[in-house]
């Protein structure tokens, strides 16, 4: 069995200034793009690539990746530190 929180394994982070893709579980060729534009231990913000919708929210980690969920339903789109876009 897999720990989720193995800690043998590095943390995979956000990282402010990097522009990443978030995805839906029901349209997966849906990937609007959002750049980290503020982060503390806990919390990370996000803006809309050249647009002007943000969201800030509460970090979460699974499998060593840190991810943020759009919402608080099963299929809210996420973002996930590894799916760095540019």
């Amino acid at each position: 069995m897999i720990n989720k929180n193995d800690t043998n394994m590095e943390l995979v982070k956000f990282e402010v200034g990097n522009i990443y893709s978030m995805s839906f579980i029901g349209d997966s060729e849906l990937k609007p793009q959002f750049i980290c534009v503020k982060r503390t231990a806990k919390t990370v913000t996000f803006e809309r690539f050249q647009q002007t919708e943000s969201i800030s929210r509460r970090i979460k980690v699974y499998n060593n990746v840190e991810y943020i969920l759009d919402g608080s339903y099963s299929m809210a789109p996420s973002i996930h530190a590894d799916k760095v876009a540019g």
